[in-house]
Formats: structure tokens, sequence, C-alpha cells
């Protein structure tokens, strides 16, 4: 039989990958590629209380400097987030808005503060090294359970007590399992941590762009296990231009591992 239930899948990439013929995103070269580096919150919580990138600017190489005001005079949109959860009684989840740079306040240690493009990496890092930023800390708070503290700090303020959603997703028969329980000999519980993971690849925080004067169009290579979860976003929410003006391009990816 040519395909039957139990017969292998035989795999097709591997010669080219362990022979160095795989393609990844640091393998683009694009002519007259410019370097980007991004400055990243030391902090997990804090105001901006000062960021001054003048003299950034000036530094041998330098391209182009943003903050998250330059990004917002500019009037790109923040990153959203797709996933269209409702609460339990059916109102809206708050909205976290996430700038792509930040503005007034960092939430996380890493969180985008400043970007700089130069003609190497080496003076684009050099030149984000300059940039000064006067952090005022806040405390932080890294558990899920004591955000939800009554004196917990806020993260943001439009969200009272740091929910964001409480979602219920209506899977069982809720009234025969409180029956089940209330029946049983024994009820035993048992609080778990469920750590956080996520999927990356062997290049995190990979991306080259080429942008096309002549069509207006641009092209994305980055290593995602969904382009158009990319692409659709990105275009319209934060460019906010027709999906149509972007493409993304996925070489190989290098696993998802978590």
């Amino acid at each position: 039989m040519k395909f039957g239930i139990g017969q292998p899948v035989r795999r097709y990439e591997d010669l080219r990958l362990i022979t160095g013929r795989g393609r990844y995103t640091d393998d683009v070269t694009l002519p007259h590629t410019t370097q980007a580096f991004v400055l990243r919150s030391p902090v997990a919580h804090a105001r901006l209380r000062r960021l001054d990138a003048a003299a950034a600017r000036q530094m041998p190489g330098v391209l182009f400097v943003a903050t998250g005001v330059d990004i917002q005079a500019e009037g790109l949109g923040n990153l959203a987030c797709q996933t269209p959860l409702v609460n339990s009684d059916g109102t809206p989840r708050h909205d976290t808005p996430r700038p792509l740079l930040a503005i007034e306040k960092v939430r996380y240690v890493g969180q985008p503060v400043a970007l700089v493009v130069a003609e190497t990496l080496s003076q684009a890092r050099d030149a984000a090294e300059a940039i000064e930023v006067d952090y005022e800390p806040l405390p932080p708070v890294t558990d899920a359970r004591d955000a939800l503290a009554p004196d917990a700090p806020k993260l943001f303020d439009h969200i009272p007590g740091n929910l964001v959603f409480d979602w219920d997703n209506d899977l069982g028969d809720a009234k025969a399992t409180e029956a089940a329980f209330a029946k049983a000999a024994r009820v035993v519980s048992l609080d778990l941590i469920n750590n956080r993971l996520v999927a990356n690849s062997m290049e995190p925080r990979n991306a080259v762009a080429d942008y096309d004067p002549e069509s207006g169009r641009s092209t994305l290579y980055t290593a995602t296990q969904g382009p158009h979860f990319v692409r659709d976003p990105l275009a319209e929410a934060v460019l906010k231009i027709p999906k149509e003006q972007l493409r993304v391009i996925t070489p190989h990816v290098g696993a998802a591992s978590a």
C-alpha cells in the first residue's frame, strides 16, 4: 500500500540541515542592510522619569533612534492581544496595552525602551548604552496569587485588582461534579504551580525586513510557526497598513521547544 495507518513517514529535510545548508533568518542577507539594537528595561516595574537619547543620536554610524514618545508621535499602534476571551459573565476582558516601546512605565524585565538603528551592530549597541534612562522603581509582584491580593501593586491603573479576566470555558457538567464531590468519602485538595511556557525557535527575537519604496510593500523574514498570525496584527494594528502590503516569510525555524 502507498499509504496506511502506522506507516512511517520519511523525513526529507534532515540532509540539508545536518550538512549546514539550512536557511535561517540569520542567513538572510540583503543589500545595504543596517542593524538594530533594542534597549530593554533591567527592572520589572518602574516609572520612566527621564529618557534622553540625544547623545545616542550623535554617535558614529547611527541612522535612527526611537523612544516610546517617538513611536506614539508616528501614530503606530500597540501590540494587541489576539485571544478573544470574555469574562464568565459575558463582559469583555480588560485590555492590556503593550506599546512597541515603553511609555511612562515599564512592567516587566526586558521590556523594550528604545530602538537604535546603525550601520553596524556594534555601533547600534554602543549608542544604546549612551541613552540615559532614569527609572523610579515600583514594587514588583512575580506570583499570580500575590498579584490578586487587595494590597498588591497595580500593574495597570485601569484594571482593578490586577484581574484581566475571569474565564470559564463551560466544559463538563459543574452540577454533576459538585454532587459527586458531595457524596465522596474523602475529598483531597491540592495546590499546583503551573509554570509559564512559551514556544521558542533557535533564533529568538529575530527579524530581517526589506522595504520597497516603489510598491510601498514590505517583506519581513522571521522564524515563526504562524506567518499569518504575525502579519495580520502587525500590519493592521501596529503599522496600520493593508495586510496585502506586508509579506511575511518564514525560513527554517529550528524546532519550537517549550
